[in-house]
Protein backbone atom coordinates (compact mmCIF):
# COMPACT_ATOMS: atom_id res chain seq x y z
CA UNK A 1 0.00 0.00 0.00
CA UNK A 2 1.38 3.43 -0.90
CA UNK A 3 -0.27 7.05 0.19
CA UNK A 4 0.27 9.75 -1.88
CA UNK A 5 -0.89 13.62 -1.26
CA UNK A 6 -2.48 16.33 -3.17
CA UNK A 7 -3.28 20.16 -2.64
CA UNK A 8 -7.12 18.28 -2.18
CA UNK A 9 -6.81 15.12 -2.09
CA UNK A 10 -5.25 11.82 -0.99
CA UNK A 11 -4.86 9.06 -2.88
CA UNK A 12 -4.54 5.28 -1.19
CA UNK A 13 -2.81 3.08 -4.14
CA UNK A 14 -2.97 -0.58 -2.89
CA UNK A 15 -2.90 -3.75 -5.15
CA UNK A 16 -4.97 -2.82 -8.52
CA UNK A 17 -6.81 0.21 -7.49
CA UNK A 18 -6.96 4.07 -6.87
CA UNK A 19 -8.96 5.35 -3.90
CA UNK A 20 -9.34 9.22 -3.88
CA UNK A 21 -11.20 11.10 -1.33
CA UNK A 22 -10.98 14.61 -0.10
CA UNK A 23 -7.78 16.31 2.30
CA UNK A 24 -9.07 16.91 5.81
CA UNK A 25 -6.26 20.10 5.97
CA UNK A 26 -8.89 22.43 6.34
CA UNK A 27 -12.66 23.07 4.91
CA UNK A 28 -11.67 24.63 1.86
CA UNK A 29 -8.97 21.32 0.92
CA UNK A 30 -11.11 19.29 2.12
CA UNK A 31 -14.33 20.93 -0.39
CA UNK A 32 -11.82 21.18 -3.31
CA UNK A 33 -11.02 17.61 -3.35
CA UNK A 34 -14.95 16.92 -2.96
CA UNK A 35 -15.45 18.88 -6.36
CA UNK A 36 -12.44 16.94 -7.99
CA UNK A 37 -13.86 13.85 -6.75
CA UNK A 38 -17.74 14.62 -7.93
CA UNK A 39 -15.94 16.25 -11.09
CA UNK A 40 -13.92 12.78 -12.03
CA UNK A 41 -17.05 10.95 -11.34
CA UNK A 42 -18.84 12.67 -13.86
CA UNK A 43 -16.35 12.93 -16.60
CA UNK A 44 -15.64 9.31 -16.07
CA UNK A 45 -19.59 8.64 -17.33
CA UNK A 46 -18.47 9.74 -20.81
CA UNK A 47 -16.31 6.79 -21.31
CA UNK A 48 -13.58 8.64 -22.96
CA UNK A 49 -10.66 6.79 -24.09
CA UNK A 50 -8.00 8.83 -22.75
CA UNK A 51 -9.42 8.90 -18.79
CA UNK A 52 -8.42 6.29 -16.48
CA UNK A 53 -12.09 5.35 -15.32
CA UNK A 54 -13.86 5.78 -12.04
CA UNK A 55 -14.85 1.98 -11.16
CA UNK A 56 -17.46 3.00 -8.12
CA UNK A 57 -17.76 5.98 -5.59
CA UNK A 58 -19.77 6.51 -2.41
CA UNK A 59 -22.59 8.95 -2.16
CA UNK A 60 -21.59 12.34 -2.76
CA UNK A 61 -18.45 10.98 -4.14
CA UNK A 62 -16.59 11.25 -0.70
CA UNK A 63 -14.41 8.22 -1.77
CA UNK A 64 -13.81 7.18 -5.08
CA UNK A 65 -12.32 4.53 -6.62
CA UNK A 66 -10.29 3.76 -10.23
CA UNK A 67 -7.98 1.35 -11.22
CA UNK A 68 -4.35 1.36 -10.93
CA UNK A 69 -2.87 2.88 -13.56
CA UNK A 70 0.90 2.34 -13.78
CA UNK A 71 3.76 4.89 -13.56
CA UNK A 72 4.77 7.05 -16.92
CA UNK A 73 8.43 7.78 -17.26
CA UNK A 74 9.54 11.31 -17.29
CA UNK A 75 10.72 10.72 -20.75
CA UNK A 76 7.53 8.97 -21.94
CA UNK A 77 5.81 12.27 -20.60
CA UNK A 78 8.26 14.84 -22.12
CA UNK A 79 7.34 12.92 -25.36
CA UNK A 80 3.49 13.37 -25.16
CA UNK A 81 2.30 15.80 -27.14
CA UNK A 82 0.05 17.13 -24.66
CA UNK A 83 -1.92 19.80 -26.82
CA UNK A 84 -2.84 16.83 -28.87
CA UNK A 85 -4.03 14.45 -26.08
CA UNK A 86 -5.99 17.30 -24.45
CA UNK A 87 -7.86 18.81 -27.43
CA UNK A 88 -10.07 16.13 -29.22
CA UNK A 89 -12.50 16.88 -32.11
CA UNK A 90 -15.57 16.44 -29.94
CA UNK A 91 -13.87 17.49 -26.37
CA UNK A 92 -11.46 18.52 -24.33
CA UNK A 93 -9.67 16.44 -21.79
CA UNK A 94 -9.44 18.42 -18.43
CA UNK A 95 -6.04 17.82 -17.39
CA UNK A 96 -2.89 19.63 -16.21
CA UNK A 97 0.40 19.49 -18.12
CA UNK A 98 2.11 17.19 -15.56
CA UNK A 99 3.39 14.13 -14.91
CA UNK A 100 1.74 12.66 -11.98
CA UNK A 101 -1.68 13.80 -13.84
CA UNK A 102 -1.25 10.58 -16.52
CA UNK A 103 -0.29 7.07 -15.97
CA UNK A 104 -0.09 3.45 -18.13
CA UNK A 105 -3.73 1.75 -18.26
CA UNK A 106 -4.11 -1.64 -20.80
CA UNK A 107 -1.14 -0.30 -23.18
CA UNK A 108 -2.59 3.68 -23.58
CA UNK A 109 -1.53 6.44 -21.61
CA UNK A 110 -4.37 7.99 -19.97
CA UNK A 111 -5.28 10.92 -17.73
CA UNK A 112 -5.43 9.51 -13.74
CA UNK A 113 -6.05 13.01 -12.21
CA UNK A 114 -8.83 15.40 -14.33
CA UNK A 115 -10.25 16.60 -11.25
CA UNK A 116 -9.18 20.10 -11.61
Amino acid sequence: MRIKYGSSRTVILVSKWAIKLPSFAGWRNFLHGLLANHQERLFSQAEWPELCPVLWSLPLAIVICMRRAGPLEMAQFESLDFDRFVNREEYAIPVENKLDSFGWLDGRIVAVDYGN
